[in-house]
C-alpha cells in the first residue's frame, strides 16, 4: 500500500512584513495577503469537441494589507498620488489627496513580502521564502473608521505591472531567491 509523503517542515504559518522600495511600513492587522491571477484561454476548433491548446490572456498580481501604525510618513508611501509635506522643524506633516494623476515613475514601488519566523517579529532568513513584486502601484487612499473599542488601521492595496526590463516570463513578481541561477 502506498501512503503519501509529507514534509513537516515545509509547513509555513506566520505573519510577515512588507517593504516598500526597501523601507518596512510597519505592524499590520489581519496579515499581509499576496493575490496572484491568471486568465487562460481554451482554444477549439471546429473538428472537435475539446480543446488543442490552452493560451495565457492575462496575469496580475495584489498586495493588500492593513496599516496599525498611523504614521503618515508610512501611509505615503502605501497610498497613491498624495502630496507629502515635512515642515522644516521635521515634526508637521501632511499628506494632501486630489486633483492628481499618478506620475508614470515616481509613485512605482517594490514590494518585499518576508515572513516572520516567531511571535517576536524575526523575519525568516530563507530568502527562498521572500515575495517581491518588482513594480506596483498603490490603488487606494486612506479608509479610515474610528470606534472606542477598535484599533484603527488603513487598509493598503497594489497592483503589479510589468517590470519591462526583465526578461519575458520574469516581468512581474518573484517568489524565493533573487540570487538563485542554473
Amino acid at each position: 500500500m502506498s501512503t503519501a509523503t509529507l514534509t513537516p517542515d515545509d509547513i509555513q504559518m506566520s505573519a510577515a512584513q512588507l517593504t516598500v522600495n526597501g523601507t518596512d511600513i510597519g505592524a499590520t492587522d489581519g496579515g499581509v495577503k499576496f493575490s496572484p491571477t491568471v486568465t487562460i484561454k481554451p482554444v477549439s476548433v471546429d473538428q472537435l469537441s475539446m480543446p488543442v491548446r490552452h493560451f495565457i490572456t492575462q496575469e496580475a498580481a495584489k498586495v493588500t494589507a492593513n496599516l496599525t501604525e498611523y504614521n503618515l510618513t508610512k501611509i505615503d508611501s502605501c497610498t497613491p498620488g498624495g502630496t507629502y509635506t515635512l515642515d522644516a522643524g521635521g515634526v508637521k506633516k501632511s499628506i494632501y489627496y486630489g486633483g492628481g494623476q499618478i506620475s508614470l515613475t515616481s509613485d512605482y514601488v517594490e514590494l518585499v513580502i518576508t515572513p516572520l519566523i516567531d511571535g517576536s517579529a524575526t523575519l525568516a532568513t530563507d530568502n527562498n521564502l521572500k515575495i517581491t513584486i518588482f513594480k506596483c502601484v498603490p490603488i487606494k487612499h486612506p479608509d479610515l473608521a474610528f470606534t472606542k473599542d477598535g484599533v484603527r488601521f488603513v487598509p493598503v492595496e497594489f497592483e503589479a505591472i510589468k517590470y519591462s526590463t526583465k526578461a519575458a516570463g520574469k516581468q512581474l513578481y518573484l517568489l524565493g531567491d533573487s540570487t538563485a541561477t542554473a
